[in-house]
This record gives structure tokens, C-alpha cells and sequence, in this order.
């Protein structure tokens, strides 16, 4: 049998629901839809906010309405379309104010009044009305440096409201509140409850519906039982986007007289029902000890049924202890992982670097000497080119009368430089064969790529050879002109 322990008020709660109601002086609240809108659909299919009409330059959408763009010299307003009945009632509104310039104008309103208002002077709305109007002036009209406001006004009908002054001498109470540019709407909650009028405000700095602040409270106001909710905004040489995303109806009714006898309970009701409870207390005390003894191995003692800090302790510890463990095989298996994937790859370079080896035995193929040779016939190529660019200078300085000796020296050197290139390209192709018949006894090695930017040796002298006998012959051809142009002086 488990362990059951009520409480006074949860005997009465389980026993006697009727007795425990609310409180004596807590007032019934119940919302009112056909007052009230919010996205996202705020807005039908013929383009209208059910139960509202809206005018001037009001444009609702589907999250909000939108009563002014930031133009000049706009009033846009929007009200229910049928009267609201109870007397006393609460009204929550979300509203965005924005623009570009560091100061706005001129602001927006929210009305209950007798009827329904028109565009008008008083930030889009009718002069005179007859109700209660909470003024949102973002402009400084008087120069006094205290706006953006929020004031109360109760107009009777037969007071016109001061724009010069914005309504300083005419308002009940208010608050000074910067409402433009917040980083969330802001909100406003007016609540008319027993001739009370209390207005909370809400910055915008955050979304908690926590953070409202008392704006002012006016007692001894009278209003009209049955009125129209507005809201309603306008714009002067300064503009700015005045935009409504929700507004809430709240109708609040007190508690009868009937219901506040009937919910308290007289001092021998109450003695009563604490008897009771004592009773049955007793009585459950006295089923616990029956079934304790009927069932003695299903109760346990109190203590046992919770562990003591010093087994919380040892429990933790050996917990601890086991999750370590564990983490010490984890890293053990994977060191084993990494051992052995070290050990493949040190294999896997051993075998490499012994076969890159044999490869470059069997590739010494080109011995010191060959090197040699072919460094001495460019020597020789060198020598006799030079040998060459002297005698066409001393051609150039000799005259005519050497000109047949100085061919036959050319001639013969010409002859010898011509023996060098064939004993170089001898050479060079004694060492490609060599090289050739080494790759022919690597049967294990792959053929090494063929060369993409080199010519072979014989192109490489023939074209040597080319460009020598070009130079020579362009060089005699000039000196054969030259001693034509002596001729004629």
C-alpha cells in the first residue's frame, strides 16, 4: 500500500469541490472576438476586417492594417462596426509606429466613444466626440521637448482639442514614452473596471508581456455603457508608418452579491469539515498499519526506501570508476589500431625504397668518361665558333686583297667545326643506344615516359649546323655588297 498524505485543501478539493470557488471579489473576463482582431489572417477575401470598417488611408493585409503610410498630410482610421454592450471592459492593442527622420508626426489614437468617428482633425479622427480617447502624440507641437506623450482625454462633446498646446491643459494623466522605431511593436492595455481607468504601457525592448509599466490611473471616470472601439492616426509635414497588428476585447463582469454569500463558509462549516478531515486521517493511519501487518514483506521502513548520502557517495564513485575503465579500453584499442596501421606503412616504404634503388643501379648507365667527352667537344664547338667570329671581323677590316685567303681559313675551320658535331652526335648516339639496351633488361620497370618538350640529339645538331651556315652565309653576302658599294667611289 503506497504512502498517502493530503493536505486540508486537497481533502476538500477531492470531497467537496462546491466549497473551494474563487475568490469572493474576482471578476469574471471573457473575450470578446467580434471586437478584437489579430493575424495572420487578419484580413478576408473581399479585402475587409469582419466586424470592422476602416477608411482614409487605412490598408489591412493579412498581418496588420496599416493606417498611414509615411506621406504627408494622410488620416486613416478604423472602427467596430457594432456597439459594445458591458459596462466595464479591458483592451490590449499591439501597435508599430516607424519612420525615418529622428522625430515623427503626428500619431495615432484609441477611441470608445458614443459613435463611431469619421476622419477628422484629431489624429484622424472627429473633433467633439463624446468618450474616452488615449493620445499617442509623437509630435512637439508646443516646443516644450516633451514628446512623444501618452495622455488620457474624456471629451463630454463639448470640447475641441488644443493642437498648439497638444491637449496639455485638457488630459487626465499620461506618461512620456519614446513609441517610434522600437525593435518590437509596442503595446498599450487600457483597462475601465468600477470608474477606474488604468492605462499600462509596454516599450517594445522585448516580447515578455511581463515588462508592461504603469502609464497612469485615473479615478471618478464615467463613461457611456455602450460605445464604438477605434484607433485611428494621421500625419502632418513629418510621416510615419502607423501600422495595428492586434487588438483585444476583454469584457469584465464583477461577481454577484449571491455568488460572494454563497462562497464563504461560516465558522461551524468550518469546524465541521476539519472534523472530517481529522477523521479520515485517522482512519487512513489505521489502513496503513492493517495492511502493514497483513503484508509484511511488501512495506518498507522509510529508510529504505531512499539511500544515504554515504551510498549516493560510493555509488558515484564506482560509476565514475567504471566509465574511466571503459574509456581506457576505448584508447587501448585504438592505439592496437595504430600500431599496426604504423607497421604496414613502415613496410610498405622498405619495399619501396629497395626497389627505387635497384632502379637506379640498373639505370648507371652513363659513366664519368662519356660525361667527359661530350663536355669536350662543346669545348671545341665553343673554340671554333669563336675562331669563326674573329675571321669574319678581320674581313670586315682587311679589304679585298685578303678576302680569298680569309675564305680559305674559313673554309677550314669550317671543315674542322664540322668534324667536332659529327664526333659529338657519334657520341650521343652511342649513348641512347646504351641507354636503350639497359631499359631493355628492365623487364620489371615500366618504360619511362616519352618526353614532351625535348628533341632528340641529332635534331638539336642539325639544327646547329643550320644556323651556323645561315650566319656565315648571310655574313658573306653582306661583305660581297658592301665591296660592290666601294666600286662606285
Amino acid at each position: 500500500m503506497a504512502v498517502v498524505k493530503l493536505s486540508l485543501s486537497a481533502f476538500l478539493l477531492l470531497f467537496f469541490p462546491s466549497v473551494l470557488k474563487a475568490d469572493a471579489g474576482e471578476r469574471h473576463v471573457k473575450y470578446e472576438y467580434k471586437y478584437s482582431f489579430k493575424g495572420p489572417h487578419l484580413m478576408n477575401k473581399q479585402g475587409q476586417v469582419p466586424f470592422w470598417t476602416y477608411g482614409g488611408s487605412a490598408i489591412p493585409s493579412n498581418d496588420q492594417v496599416r493606417l498611414t503610410p509615411s506621406l504627408r498630410d494622410r488620416k486613416g482610421y478604423l472602427w467596430t462596426k457594432e456597439k459594445f454592450t458591458s459596462e466595464w471592459w479591458e483592451i490590449e492593442g499591439h501597435f508599430r509606429v516607424t519612420g525615418r527622420g529622428r522625430v515623427g508626426a503626428d500619431g495615432m489614437a484609441i477611441w470608445y466613444t458614443e459613435t463611431a468617428g469619421t476622419e477628422g482633425p484629431v489624429f484622424g479622427s472627429t473633433d467633439n466626440w463624446k468618450g474616452l480617447a488615449v493620445l499617442c502624440d509623437s509630435f512637439d507641437n508646443d516646443g516644450e521637448q516633451n514628446n512623444p506623450f501618452v495622455s488620457v482625454m474624456v471629451n463630454d462633446g463639448t470640447k475641441s482639442y488644443e493642437h498648439h498646446n497638444d491637449g496639455k491643459n485638457q488630459n487626465l494623466g499620461g506618461c512620456l514614452r519614446d513609441f517610434r522605431n522600437r525593435p518590437h511593436p509596442i503595446r498599450v492595455r487600457i483597462r475601465y473596471y468600477q470608474n477606474v481607468l488604468t492605462l499600462w504601457f509596454h516599450m517594445g525592448m522585448s516580447t515578455k508581456p511581463e515588462d508592461f509599466e504603469l502609464c497612469t490611473r485615473v479615478e471618478n471616470v464615467h463613461l457611456a455603457k455602450e460605445g464604438f472601439f477605434g484607433v485611428s492616426a494621421a500625419t502632418g509635414g513629418l510621416a510615419d508608418d502607423h501600422d495595428v497588428l492586434s487588438f483585444s476585447t476583454l469584457t469584465l463582469t464583477p461577481p454577484s452579491k449571491d455568488a460572494a454569500t454563497q462562497g464563504g463558509l461560516s465558522q461551524e462549516e468550518q469546524d465541521k469539515l476539519t472534523k472530517q478531515y481529522e477523521e479520515y486521517q485517522k482512519n487512513l493511519e489505521k489502513q496503513k498499519e492493517e495492511y502493514a501487518q497483513a503484508h509484511p514483506d511488501k512495506v518498507k521502513k522509510d529508510e529504505l526506501q531512499y539511500e544515504s548520502a554515504y551510498e549516493r557517495d560510493i555509488r558515484l564513485v564506482y560509476e565514475g570508476q567504471n566509465a574511466i575503465h571503459n574509456m581506457l579500453n576505448q584508447l587501448h584499442a585504438k592505439t592496437g589500431e595504430l600500431t599496426v596501421q604504423a607497421n604496414t606503412l613502415h613496410t610498405l616504404v622498405s619495399t619501396d625504397h629497395n626497389r627505387m634503388s635497384n632502379m637506379v643501379t640498373m639505370d648507371k648507365t652513363i659513366n664519368r668518361q662519356e660525361v667527359g667527352s661530350i663536355i669536350s667537344v662543346q669545348q671545341q664547338m665553343l673554340t671554333k665558333l669563336e675562331d669563326i667570329k674573329n675571321a669574319i671581323s678581320g674581313m670586315k677590316t682587311g679589304g679585298m686583297d685578303r678576302r680569298s685567303a680569309d675564305d680559305t681559313g674559313v673554309t677550314s675551320q669550317l671543315n674542322d667545326m664540322q668534324g667536332a658535331m659529327d664526333s659529338l652526335v657519334h657520341t650521343v648516339n652511342n649513348m641512347a643506344s646504351k641507354q636503350q639496351f639497359a631499359g631493355d633488361k628492365k623487364k620489371d620497370c615500366p618504360p619511362p615516359p616519352p618526353p614532351v618538350h625535348c628533341i632528340g640529339p641529332g635534331s638539336f645538331v642539325f639544327l646547329i649546323i643550320a644556323q651556323i651556315v645561315m650566319l656565315v652565309g648571310y655574313i658573306t653576302y653582306r661583305n660581297q655588297k658592301e665591296a660592290a658599294a666601294k666600286k662606285f667611289f
